[in-house]
């Protein structure tokens, strides 16, 4: 028999421009964001880099970007493609696992930008101290604290008030149920609408400008000062690699925030279905570009990923060249030993006593 409430879900069908948008905008979005997040992986996991708090950091934010991608799967497959997730599993659960995670993710990268420029001041603000101050250890440590804030803020969606809705049905799957919780669908859609708009975009956004801003004062104060170049050329050389660097990753961070974020900000006015499916899809570009726009767009970043390249590629053909050069030899081998047997055979044929 079938279930009446499934008899009622399957007459909501989602809007065409919807199903294109689930089906040739996410696609797009996660050629490019699983591609360059795994390549962003590769390029930081370099020795150069990984000793680096700053290589770490952007470690952990390709993580956090590709969690999040992994989470709209789920929407890509049940809204774009109609996969039936209902009743085939336990679908409140299932929202609830979902939206948790995608949330996490989504807050975590934006601070763990803010950490990184953060880490970028210590390095101009206490130039002598920095070696100890930003170690990868720490580093990880300010993602561990972070992950444990970000977690209980969000734990919420893990109670039963959040729960099933409309399956199937783009931005109405899941949700807070407002005839059996009035309190908490109020709660979610006034207060919490403003926290995630300041944890999620405000918040970060002004840290990263405050760091960016005294940054820059300090790069423009220790341009300034006069350094007598007596026997700490390494010194000198460590110092303006860091501001290099420093001058490609804030910019880019300020700019990756401001534009992932937006959309946010514009959920949160307009309330049409198509609205916030297409602000869906733009910002889960913002999580697709991390690796073009931070490691690309970076000489000192381009440069290491290009050598971690020449290393997969040497790595890949080191099988097949050693592969050759024993058959190679071994062919040699059994050349010689046919040789040596025809030359044995000659020696033993001629060389007899006449009779």
């Amino acid at each position: 028999m079938v279930n009446p409430m499934e008899q009622y879900y399957n007459l909501l069908v989602n809007p065409l421009i919807i199903v294109r948008f689930y089906q040739i905008g996410y696609t797009f979005t996660f050629l490019l964001g699983f591609l360059g997040n795994t390549a962003s992986l590769l390029t930081f996991s370099r020795t150069t880099l990984r000793k680096v708090s700053t290589g770490c950091l952007f470690m952990v934010l390709a993580i956090f970007d590709t969690l999040y991608l992994l989470m709209c799967v789920f929407d890509y497959l049940e809204f774009g493609f109609k996969v039936p997730f209902y009743p085939h599993i336990a679908y409140s659960e299932f929202c609830r696992f979902r939206y948790f995670v995608m949330n996490v993710a989504q807050m975590a990268s934006a601070w763990t930008l803010v950490i990184v420029s953060i880490d970028r001041w210590i390095r101009t603000q206490f130039p002598f101290k920095s070696a100890m101050i930003c170690t990868p250890r720490n580093a990880l440590i300010a993602v561990g604290v972070l992950l444990v804030f970000d977690m209980s803020l969000h734990a919420h969606m893990l109670t039963s008030m959040f729960e099933i809705q409309i399956p199937g049905f783009a931005n109405a799957a899941c949700g807070p149920n407002y005839f059996t919780n009035k309190p908490y669908f109020s709660f979610f859609f006034t207060e919490w609408s403003i926290i995630q708009i300041f944890t999620t975009c405000l918040g970060p956004v002004s840290f990263m400008l405050i760091a960016l801003i005294a940054t820059m004062i300090n790069i423009c104060l220790s341009k300034r000062t006069v350094i007598q170049p007596v026997h700490l050329p390494q010194e000198i050389r460590n110092t303006n690699r860091q501001k290099h660097v420093q001058k490609q990753i804030l910019p880019i961070g300020i700019a990756k925030i401001i534009a992932s974020q937006i959309s946010d900000v514009m959920a949160a006015i307009l309330d049409t279905s198509s609205a916030w499916t297409i602000l869906g899809w733009i910002q889960s570009l913002n999580f697709a570009i991390n690796f073009y726009i931070h490691c690309l767009s970076s000489t000192l970043f381009r440069k290491e990923f290009k050598q971690q390249m020449k290393i997969i590629i040497h790595r890949n053909e080191m099988p097949v060249t050693t592969i050759e050069y024993f058959s190679v030899r071994k062919r040699e081998q059994v050349g010689y030993q046919h040789s040596f047997i025809e030359s044995s055979l000659y020696l033993l044929i001629y060389s007899r006593p006449t009779l």
